[in-house]
């Protein structure tokens, strides 16, 4: 089963081993409740981790890990990645993951002009980071300016406007 990206450690919050994220899940609550096991990756390899207390603080989530309730044994983990394992029962139909968007392919008016090589989440809007050789857009992932996507077959159709 593939993981995914659910958060970026920021910073560590307190003495007790909290940890400061910046959440990339929409399902918060099922990725941080006690006893879920998560995985940070440190050094190229994926650290298993067993959630004891979340609780969101200031608009960050804050998270400590069975067997590291101290500062000391967890501020090595500043600015490492979180992943769990893609589990598509936690989706409504027609819904899918943002990493699902990573690698498709982008098309304007029927023309390719890159793939998409990154999304950047926003509290009003997405952004998708779509790359062809040295060009970079920087796309909203808003209703204006998709027309379709088709994730199966790894496409998306937009309509960029004059300037874009």
């Amino acid at each position: 089963m593939e993981k995914i990206r659910i958060a970026k450690i920021v910073n560590t919050h307190g003495i007790r081993g909290d940890l400061k994220l910046k959440s990339y899940s929409d399902f918060v609550e099922e990725r941080f409740k006690k006893g879920h096991h998560v995985y940070i990756r440190y050094n190229n390899e994926d650290i298993e981790m067993v959630v004891n207390k979340h609780r969101t603080h200031k608009g960050m989530e804050l998270v400590c890990f069975e067997d590291h309730l101290d500062i000391n044994l967890v501020e090595k983990y500043k600015n490492c990645y979180i992943y769990d394992y893609k589990d598509t029962d936690l989706l409504d139909e027609d819904e899918y993951y943002v990493s699902d968007l990573i690698g498709c392919d982008v098309y304007d008016k029927g023309e390719f002009i890159g793939k998409v090589e990154d999304v950047q989440l926003y509290p009003h809007h997405d952004i998708l980071i779509v790359k062809n050789n040295d060009k970079e857009y920087k796309i909203p992932y808003v209703n204006a300016f998709i027309v379709d996507e088709d994730i199966d077959n790894q496409r998306i159709d937009v309509e960029l406007i004059e300037g874009f």
